[in-house]
């Protein structure tokens, strides 16, 4: 059975909590009050905006705004009072059952007030005058009524329903600006491992010493929730040591239940996101083995629940099918000592508490950074004891400290703090609840709660999370501000996560957040209040039952997550749902949605982007409060999709490169749109680049395609980008196959200026040799992929003319990346301006494809200083693809990779110069035809550890350069495809630094040096010989007795 997640039932947490010594903080009422809050005060919104738009039913409409407001009044009074009266819980409930149907009530209002709009001149009044939908007389009627009995219900539920001794309290009080909200510049994630240290060396110690053993390693890390167990782990996966000592390195967060197809599945997509289709558990691991032949892989299971042994020892066969190199090692997070029993291992890691002192450092870092208060002692030890050595309870309480504004309130909260009396577990799940009831605002307490209608383990995108926030109507815009929803909810995003509330977060190269989690404690805190909130996951059954309890669940949903073999449409009917706001659908299999989706009038965010599902019903168009569609590639649309006129995201997922994309007509009537992710142009009307002119609220990536098809400079100036300011990252790219037009691509391209705010742009198949001079805005940070197909031969002053009134050349500019111009021979020294600085900022440059390319100018003399001094530029420099290497090596070597660690050179026909002024190169990979290189290049790289050889010559070495004995530091070397070598030389003896060696694919290779050369080699623990069919190591033979002191060796 798959899953519809909407919220997950979960045991009930800290019921009998000891409050007497917090009075402050009743969790209880906090647990059921703020989500009603919320709706009612979007309700009073929403009331207020029909009085201005309403035809016929002002007046009813106004006493529902009075009878709103009366409850939140007289609700604002049961709060203030926090007492724990099950009549309050009662009356709180009936509230938000009558709340519901005022909030569907007036959203039905406003839907047809944009119906009306958009169809106006699609139907008249006389011919349809006896239907309610489309008769605005009828329409009122009804309404009117609805609106009437809505008002006197809620009047009288307020005058004798009351809880006893509650009042109406009218407030004054604004919403709590967020702008003043103190936080953290750095996030939690970023802290790393405090106080571990020494458990984090024991670990690789112990790693590496099982590593030497006849048998797949695993070591398990055993403790209780809250501990930092995957903090720990996560040290370990990015260790130095680690990464030395193994090929691969995969995570997989296992969670419960535990399958063994999706553990696979999961180890599959880590190591190659590409690769999807079958689940079949045979084709899985024949992939599997593919990927892994011949590597020592370093893998992570996280998160594992499963006491059953057969369950383990299933997974444990099909990794050894995988691969049965025994040097791999598996790392298993649990807290069950029983899920460690079972894996029989000789070797468990307990993670024991945090001492004190690393405890309050810890607090210090995420409360208060460097900026540190004066606390007591008192106060300091008490809280110390209170933390009781758990990690989780210090973030989450020093991201509550970090609301403080000043002094008062901090010693205030923190004496508040050390009077929590609970056992040590109630304290962890206490502390996560008391850190959401300190929120800011409830409606930051509604996103927090929303987030239990996923899975454990889901990792969240910022940018849809906030989507289906304000979807859900959680976002409302302060009047008089000209800030958006989607701002208001990236900023309530930066708080959860600064209060600890989300962790692993997944960065963007700019260091923006994309992705985060949940961990899964606080994710049991998120769905307890759900449930409180009676959000209940009872919402899929076998198809037979729909008795009226279900039936009213599923029409109260709001949220509904598809997923995992349920086609939604079949097993479930779309109408059940009929108040739903967000859908998402999410698997290849389900291939339809049906015509009914028209019916979901309220749905404001639908996702299909990861479905099977290849076009689109008409009755989508149905959709008028639809604000976020996300589609796949290539589906085909309905010709009426302008409708939806409140659209605020528009985007299309991936396909097949080859299969078109049709665009919606007339794009330009949807003039919410914030996010449109790419844009087809084509030359019949409605389809042309003019369309986006009127799309002033573009912001983020946007890609253009077919450029081509955009006739002249005009024409492509009515896309206005040039005033669009919140676009950050543009693609503009031409066909490949396509005729040629070179001297319109360059009228295009500048008709297409972009705003001075653009950090990121990309330009594919451009045929001109020019470039206009303003394309190149001064804050462009990232230069990608500018393609040239045809024609272009040099790169010159055209290049850096935008720069004629300026001494500093690209000033921003991290990243820049030239491939596939096949037809560019030279890069000219900059003429345009004289004593200039030219990419001061530039971290990385890739130039990949360029096969006559023989001349790059020494662009960064004038800021090699700064290179020298600055450790981060260049972390990682790749140049490939070239014919010939007579002038590109110093400028790219001596001045852009100075402080780079890493670098592959692949397909270079020489290796000349400038190899030396690499000092702290530690990997280099070296790919392409070996014969006539200069091997003395290689002589000072004293700091060389790792260096892999490729030969894809026809005219094959016959020796290994005797140069690679000076390389003093080297610990791994890897030797492939070198097929004119049968013996390799006595003096490899002589790098004594050697740990690892490789062999591959070398066909001629007979011969190890002498057995006294090897046993130089103390240091050599493994020896791997792949495809290499007459070096015979097997055992007994005289070549193993050479290496019989090397702990592994493996033999493919």
């Amino acid at each position: 059975m798959g899953f519809l997640y909407a919220s997950f039932q979960r045991s009930q947490i800290l019921s009998n909590c000891k409050l007497s010594d917090f009075k402050d903080t009743n969790m209880a009422e906090f647990l059921w009050t703020f989500a009603v809050q919320e709706v009612l005060k979007k309700t009073v919104k929403l009331a207020t905006e029909q009085i201005g738009l309403a035809s016929g039913y002002e007046e009813e409409l106004s006493k529902l705004k009075d009878s709103l407001l009366m409850a939140q009044a007289i609700l604002r009074d049961a709060e203030r009072m926090k007492t724990n009266l099950e009549s309050q819980k009662q009356w709180v409930k009936q509230l938000e059952d009558i709340i519901f149907e005022a909030d569907i009530l007036l959203d039905e209002l406003a839907y047809e007030d944009v119906r009306r709009k958009v169809e106006i001149e699609k139907y008249k009044v006389v011919r349809n005058f006896f239907s309610f939908s489309k008769n605005p007389l009828a329409f009122r009627l009804k309404m009117a009524n609805k609106i009437t009995t809505m008002a006197k219900n809620l009047a009288d539920f307020n005058s004798t329903q009351s809880p006893s001794g509650c009042v109406a309290t009218i407030s004054n009080e604004a919403e709590i600006d967020l702008n003043q909200t103190r936080e953290t510049d750095s996030f939690p994630d970023e802290i790393g491992v405090i106080g571990r240290e020494s458990e984090v060396s024991n670990i690789l110690d112990k790693l590496l010493a099982l590593n030497n053993q006849k048998t797949l390693v695993v070591l398990p890390i055993v403790g209780t929730g809250g501990l930092g167990k995957t903090t720990l782990v996560k040290e370990i996966f990015h260790h130095e040591t680690i990464r030395k000592n193994f090929d691969t390195f995969i995570w997989v967060c296992v969670s419960h239940p535990f399958k063994i197809n999706k553990i696979l599945r999961a180890i599959l997509k880590s190591l190659n996101p590409k690769l999807d289709g079958s689940d079949e558990k045979e084709v899985i691991l024949l992939k599997l083995q593919d990927l892994l032949s011949g590597k020592k892989y370093f893998l992570v299971l996280d998160d594992v629940w499963n006491e059953e042994p057969i369950l383990w020892t299933e997974l444990r066969a099909c990794l050894l099918k995988i691969n049965k190199n025994m040097g791999s090692a598996i790392v298993v997070t649990t807290r069950s000592d029983k899920v460690a029993e079972i894996m029989e291992t000789k070797y468990r890691h307990h993670l024991s508490p945090l001492l004190d002192d690393h405890c309050w450092s810890l607090f210090e870092k995420c409360a208060f950074e460097s900026k540190l208060p004066v606390i007591s002692d008192v106060i300091q030890g008490k809280l110390v004891k209170k933390f009781g050595g758990i990690p989780l309870i210090v973030k989450v309480l020093g991201g509550m400290v970090i609301s403080c504004k000043n002094d008062e309130e901090l010693q205030s909260t923190l004496e508040k703090l050390v009077r929590i009396e609970l056992s040590k577990e109630d304290l962890i799940l206490f502390t996560i609840k008391l850190s959401v009831d300190r929120l800011p605002s409830s409606s930051l307490k509604q996103c927090f709660t929303y987030c239990s209608n996923f899975p454990p383990d889901f990792f969240f995108d910022k940018e849809e999370l906030v989507q289906m926030w304000v979807a859900q109507g959680f976002i409302q815009i302060p009047n008089g501000s000209n800030v958006t929803m989607e701002d208001i909810g990236a900023r309530y995003f930066d708080i959860l996560l600064s209060r600890s509330l989300f962790q692993d977060v997944v960065k963007d190269e700019r260091g923006k957040v994309e992705y985060c989690k949940m961990h899964d404690l606080i994710y049991e805190v998120a769905c307890a209040i759900s449930n409180d909130q009676h959000w209940r996951e009872d919402l899929v059954t076998d198809g037979k039952s729909h008795d009226d309890e279900v039936l009213l669940i599923r029409r109260r949903r709001r949220t509904v997550y598809c997923c995992e073999n349920v086609p939604f449409g079949n097993q479930v009917k779309i109408t059940n749902f009929i108040y739903l706001r967000v859908l998402i659908i999410s698997g290849e299999f389900v291939t339809e949605l049906l015509d009914t989706i028209g019916k979901l009038k309220h749905l404001r965010y639908l996702d299909i982007s990861k479905s099977g599902i290849s076009e689109l019903p008409k009755s989508i168009v149905l959709l008028y409060n639809l604000q976020s569609l996300k589609l796949r590639r290539g589906i085909k649309l309905p010709r009426k999709l302008r409708k939806l006129i409140n659209l605020r995201h528009l985007e299309f997922g991936w396909c097949n490169l080859n299969q078109s994309h049709q665009m919606p007509k007339h794009l330009s009537g949807m003039t919410q749109l914030q996010t449109l992710s790419i844009f087809v142009v084509e030359s019949d009307e409605g389809y042309k680049i003019e369309e986006l002119g009127p799309l002033k609220n573009l912001k983020g990536q946007l890609s253009l395609l077919q450029l081509e098809k955009v006739k002249s400079k005009k024409e492509a100036m009515a896309a206005n980008l040039v005033e669009k300011e919140n676009i950050t990252n543009l693609s503009f790219e031409w066909s490949f196959s396509r005729e040629d037009c070179v001297d319109n691509d360059l009228n295009v391209l500048e008709g297409l200026q972009p705003h001075i705010n653009l950090q990121a742009l990309s330009i594919v198949h451009f045929a001109s040799e020019l470039m206009p001079s303003g394309i190149f805005v001064k804050n462009l940070i990232k230069l990608r992929r500018v393609l040239h197909k045809i024609g272009v031969k040099s790169i010159g002053d055209e290049f850096y003319r935008n720069y004629r009134d300026s001494k500093i050349l690209f000033p921003q500019l991290k990243a820049f990346e030239i491939s596939n111009m096949d037809t560019l021979e030279q890069w000219k020294h900059v003429g345009t301006v004289t004593n200039s600085t030219t990419f001061p900022k530039l971290e990385s440059l890739t130039i990949h494809s360029c096969r006559k390319l023989t001349n790059i100018p020494n662009i960064f003399a004038t800021h090699s200083p700064r290179l020298e001094a600055d450790t981060n530029v260049v972390a990682r420099s790749k140049i490939f693809a070239y014919a010939t290497f007579v002038m590109i090596f110093p400028f790219q070597i001596c001045n852009i990779c100075k402080n780079s660690s890493s670098l592959e050179i692949e397909n270079f026909h020489n290796l000349r110069e400038g190899l030396d002024g690499i000092h702290n190169l530690k990997t280099l990979k070296v790919k392409g035809p070996m014969e006539g290189h200069d091997w003395s290049r290689f002589m000072p790289f004293n700091s060389l550890e790792v260096l892999k050889l490729h030969e894809t010559g026809t005219n094959s070495l016959t020796q290994l350069p005797r140069q690679l004995e000076l390389l003093t530091s080297l610990r791994s070397l890897h030797i492939e495809s070198f097929n004119g070598i049968e013996s390799l030389p006595e003096w490899l003896g002589n790098i004594t630094s050697l740990e690892t060696l490789k062999l591959w694919y070398c066909r001629n290779l007979k011969n190890l040096p002498s057995k006294e050369a090897m046993s130089n080699l103390a240091r050599l623990n493994c020896l791997e010989v792949y495809e290499c069919s007459q070096l015979e190591v097997g055992d007994g033979s005289v070549e193993r007795e050479k290496v019989s002191h090397v702990p592994d060796v493996h033999v493919f």
